[in-house]
């Protein structure tokens, strides 16, 4: 816990000296690798001043795996306007395959070239706030304070998170 909290603090001061001017002044470094949160809503803060894509999903379900792609595009497109994708794997608490669980969240972002954050969950309470109950993928639009502006159940096209994030950039 302390040291989620440390590297958070790291990443959001080492962001802001990077900044070079724009409306949104953060930089947010992506870790090849998922890491864990114990509270996805305390890890949010860090994103202030982001419009956030926040998908909860897993390597398992094939849905989530067919919206992937768009959110490498998204991230890709938008990432110096101020968009930041942030995927919430639910696999440490819902495994299923062989390797599952938290051991086949890595190799999945590898060999799927994402390109955005990877958070881990290994408690249900770490979703406090966010409702997964209906199913994945659920992905909610967060605007740059922070506030929920937009709830997806299932898959959307690009085009549906395109015409959001244009919006609130």
């Amino acid at each position: 816990m302390i040291g989620l909290g440390l590297i958070i603090a790291v990443v959001v001061v080492g962001g802001a000296m990077m900044s070079v001017g724009s409306r949104n002044t953060k930089t947010i470094a992506i870790s090849p690798m998922p890491s864990v949160t114990e509270d996805v809503q305390q890890s949010l803060a860090a994103f202030r001043g982001k419009v956030v894509i926040l998908d909860f999903w897993a390597t398992w379900c094939g849905p989530c795996r067919m919206e992937i792609p768009s959110f490498i595009a998204l991230q890709n497109k938008y990432r110096d306007q101020g968009l930041e994708v942030i995927g919430v794997s639910i696999d440490p608490i819902a495994p299923r395959g062989n390797p599952g669980g938290a051991p086949a969240v890595a190799p999945f972002m590898r060999s799927n070239g994402i390109n955005y954050t990877i958070w881990m969950v290994n408690t249900p309470m770490a979703l406090r706030g966010y409702d997964v109950s209906q199913g994945i993928p659920t992905t909610y639009v967060l605007d740059r304070s922070g506030q929920i502006v937009r709830t997806y159940i299932g898959v959307r096209p690009q085009s549906v998170f395109e015409g959001d994030i244009n919006s609130l950039l």
